[in-house]
């Protein structure tokens, strides 16, 4: 993750208005000036009261938002979009930054905006405003719209993203937006602790966070923790900094406040990582490589994205890629890299094995087959047996 290249006045205090953001980054957003920002960002609910405002390019409804703002020239605008190079040039004068926000680097980008704004009110009329000229239609030869691109709402938004399909022929170059660093997430640090507390059989600690998440290995490695999983969700899908979170070995793990509460492993793994994917896979993933789950995940207690069910039964009983899942299920591509990043970080994923060539016991002709060995009577049907001859 990049840091900022120099720091935020002290004496510097923006009023910045979530005018038009999904719920989840506005408590993503919330919970960073809560902790970080108190003393550099304040939020206001009005837009009089805003020096900034943030909008995000993909909900439906951004021109009505930015329709609003035009009676305000002195708010400066940040916008962001999964893919910014589409929309800036619908975009007049509004700064329009990728997905995910870099939350280290948003406090400055927002001062310099408030900064901008203050200095071009004099020229109102150039600011936020959206071309009404259509987008480009395609022609009548033209491929028809991926799946990726349907409109989802927006609980599938904050959990999956609204990322477009990439191609289905492997060979081509795989765009970088469908990737997530997990080392800059907690499930990265948790997935680390997990493992070395398996390996050297003692309990580890990942500190450095408001509350702490214990790891204890035996006799099926649980989690312990104080957050509640309304506190998880935004923590999880925040970048953190490698300075941060921290691993270290325990001698026991013993409760500190009494409100603890224990997670199978596997379980809080893949929350964890269904919340910070967002619809995308780790990196280095290869999105074209055959892959299949081991067994179902615990329904009961893991957090459920879209078409999730359909997904894994499809997957534990078949041999196929992420791209070849949502081909056959006929699904956007961002809910099947949702489940993939899930089941490889709570150990659920079969990366490493070979098609499966099935044997039938008869021939195509319909003979049996000379070389397969006579079945063995089952247990049941032998002791059966001895029943009948000791009467």
């Amino acid at each position: 993750m990049s840091r900022p290249q120099s720091p935020l006045p002290a004496e510097s205090s923006i009023n910045l208005l979530l005018h038009h953001v999904g719920s989840m980054d506005a408590r993503l957003i919330g919970l960073s000036v809560e902790r970080h920002w108190k003393k550099s960002v304040q939020l206001v609910s009005e837009l009089p009261n805003a020096q900034v405002a943030l909008l995000d390019c993909d909900r439906p409804g951004v021109e009505d938002a930015l329709a609003q703002l035009a009676s305000f020239p002195r708010i400066g605008v940040v916008c962001y979009a999964f893919q910014p190079k589409d929309h800036a040039p619908r975009m007049a004068n509004c700064l329009v930054l990728g997905k995910p926000l870099n939350l280290e680097t948003l406090p400055n980008i927002l001062l310099k905006t408030a900064e901008e704004a203050s200095r071009a009110i004099a020229l109102p009329s150039s600011r936020h405003t959206i071309s009404t000229a259509p987008l480009s239609q395609p022609g009548p030869d033209a491929p028809q719209e991926s799946l990726g691109q349907r409109m989802g709402t927006e609980d599938e938004h904050d959990l999956c993203g609204n990322g477009e399909d990439i191609a289905l022929q492997a060979g081509g170059s795989i765009p970088e937006r469908i990737y997530f660093p997990p080392s800059q997430y907690l499930i990265g640090h948790l997935h680390q602790a997990v493992d070395m507390a398996v390996q050297s059989g003692r309990p580890h600690v990942v500190s450095g966070l408001p509350r702490l998440i214990g790891v204890q290995p035996k006799p099926a490695p649980t989690c312990v923790t104080a957050f509640r999983d309304n506190q998880l969700r935004p923590i999880s899908m925040t970048q953190l900094p490698e300075s941060i979170a921290r691993i270290v070995p325990a001698a026991i793990l013993t409760e500190t406040t009494g409100v603890e509460t224990i997670f199978n492993a596997e379980d809080l793994l893949w929350n964890l990582a269904t919340w910070a994917s967002r619809g995308r896979l780790p990196e280095g993933t290869n999105p074209h490589a055959g892959v299949r789950l081991r067994a179902w995940p615990n329904f009961s207690r893991i957090f459920v994205t879209p078409h999730a069910l359909r997904i894994v039964a499809f997957w534990t009983a078949n041999i196929a890629s992420p791209v070849e899942v949502a081909r056959r299920l006929a699904i956007p591509q961002r809910y099947v890299f949702s489940i993939y990043s899930s089941a490889r970080f709570s150990g659920l994923l079969d990366a490493s094995i070979a098609p499966v060539v099935q044997t039938d016991v008869a021939t195509a002709e319909g003979t049996p087959n000379k070389e397969s060995s006579p079945q063995k009577p089952s247990i049941l049907s032998r002791i059966l047996r001895k029943l009948l001859h000791a009467i």
